[in-house]
């Protein structure tokens, strides 16, 4: 026979009393982890449970093994940066309303005639940008992040080219092409695009030091900043000598005029969370993967 007090137990414990053939049994149970899960359902995980069997009879132990839960990304919930068909989330770069050129018109951003740059109000640090466009036959646009003023070179940040490679020269470049990290990293073999009047899709995803350019489904642009393939990147550009281009981790979002009619039919945004245990990611409308 053997006997421990609650105290020898680490965390929250709580005595539990059951009677099997009149033996007396008392269960001390420590509690580790209580979470409500996105759909409603209540888990309990307990990380030990030692049995003592008080009386004539000798005690046993069960044991529950404990699973730490794995770090993950968490992201935000995806937000329309078009939404109200208005361009309340956007300004003229430097601030001040856009004039001119561009609408939206059930949720699809249109640039006709002269409307100059776009800017979101915000700035954003890690987030995964969605959008889908269309582009008149040889047209160019963009959508640059990490968009800020530099002394000297004005506003600048990495884009994702948005153009018709199949209508222009400039397509056969290929680090001026559709999703290229324009003028730095061309998009690699998994590139697939649509011609000009068809819906391409794009992402970028920028967390940390990484930045990511998807289209259609597929990453055709991967790479750290400050790695040796963007050093090398940046030195063959345009943006060599522009100290800390690129760099910052926050920044606006822009949507380029190039001169061109283009519509977005879709741009939406999620933010990525600082990383968190699943254990804590219990806040409202947030995502974990």
């Amino acid at each position: 026979m053997f006997a421990r007090k609650a105290d020898d137990f680490p965390g929250t414990v709580a005595p539990i009393f059951l009677f099997f053939n009149n033996v007396k049994i008392m269960y001390y149970l420590r509690l580790s982890l209580l979470f409500l899960s996105a759909i409603g359902f209540l888990g309990l995980l307990t990380n030990s449970a030692e049995a003592q069997i008080l009386g004539r009879r000798t005690a046993s132990r069960a044991l529950v093994k404990y699973c730490t839960p794995a770090v993950q990304t968490c992201y935000g919930p995806a937000v329309s940066l078009l939404a109200k068909d208005s361009l309340d989330n956007w300004t003229a770069p430097g601030g001040g309303q856009q004039q001119g050129g561009w609408s939206v018109v059930d949720g699809v951003l249109h640039l006709k005639g002269k409307g100059g740059d776009l800017v979101t109000e915000r700035q954003y640090k890690n987030f995964v940008l969605d959008f889908e466009w269309t582009i008149t036959k040889g047209g160019n646009s963009g959508i640059k992040y990490r968009y800020k003023r530099f002394d000297g070179h004005g506003f600048l940040g990495p884009e994702y080219q948005v153009l018709d490679d199949f209508g222009t020269s400039e397509g056969n470049r290929p680090t001026h092409s559709t999703a290229s990290l324009y003028d730095i990293l061309p998009p690699n073999s998994q590139k697939s695009l649509k011609p000009a009047d068809q819906v391409n899709k794009g992402r970028i995803i920028v967390n940390g030091n990484r930045i990511e350019h998807w289209l259609n489904g597929k990453r055709v642009v991967c790479v750290v900043v400050g790695s040796k393939e963007w050093d090398e990147g940046i030195a063959a550009s345009k943006f060599n000598g522009i100290e800390g281009f690129g760099v910052n981790d926050l920044g606006h979002i822009m949507v380029q005029d190039h001169g061109s009619e283009v519509w977005y039919h879709k741009i939406t945004i999620r933010e990525i969370l600082p990383k968190t245990p699943v254990r804590k990611a219990v806040v409202s409308r947030t995502r974990c993967r």
